[in-house]
């Protein structure tokens, strides 16, 4: 581990443990059924699959800000995945967009309770082992990014 997330991991500790102290174990609690149920409201648990294209994985569609995004960056281990090679893909039947082709003036939508399809074209982890995901929004209204991060062995899967 980096001496840079070794700092981040005890900051996250040191804060952790000031909330503890001010508040209650209880508040750490709910801290953490928070994250978990925001995690998993997110992102399909072992939705990652490797196929002959790639990689791919289900968004449940999230409880993010409501409204467009203007571009969406993938990584893979803090690799990024050329937007060339993500395909994002919504509705029955799936209608697929390429994250190169996601703008200010053609903006992905994405609304709670429609699931997400993202898949990851020519992207190679080698051996089975677990890898880190880190997907980034940009919303088109409000400032902030939008990132979500998981890290999960993929299972053998079909193409989306």
């Amino acid at each position: 581990m980096s001496d840079h997330r070794v700092g981040t991991a005890l900051s996250l500790v040191r804060q952790g443990l000031s909330v503890g102290r001010e508040f209650g174990v209880h508040s750490l609690e709910a801290l953490l059924w928070v994250a978990e149920t925001v995690e998993e409201s997110v992102y399909v648990p072992r939705s990652l699959v490797r196929n002959d294209r790639g990689l791919a994985f289900t968004l449940a569609n999230p409880p993010l800000r409501a409204g467009a995004f203007s571009s969406l960056r993938l990584w893979v281990d803090r690799v990024e995945v050329s937007s060339g090679a993500v395909r994002v893909g919504k509705g029955s039947p799936r209608v697929w967009r390429i994250a190169s082709e996601i703008n200010e003036s053609a903006p992905l939508e994405l609304r709670p309770g429609e699931p997400t399809e993202v898949s990851l074209d020519r992207v190679s982890t080698g051996a089975e082992r677990e890898v880190t995901v880190r997907l980034e929004l940009q919303n088109i209204a409000i400032a902030p990014l939008v990132w979500f991060e998981f890290t999960e062995a993929p299972r053998p899967g079909a193409p989306p």
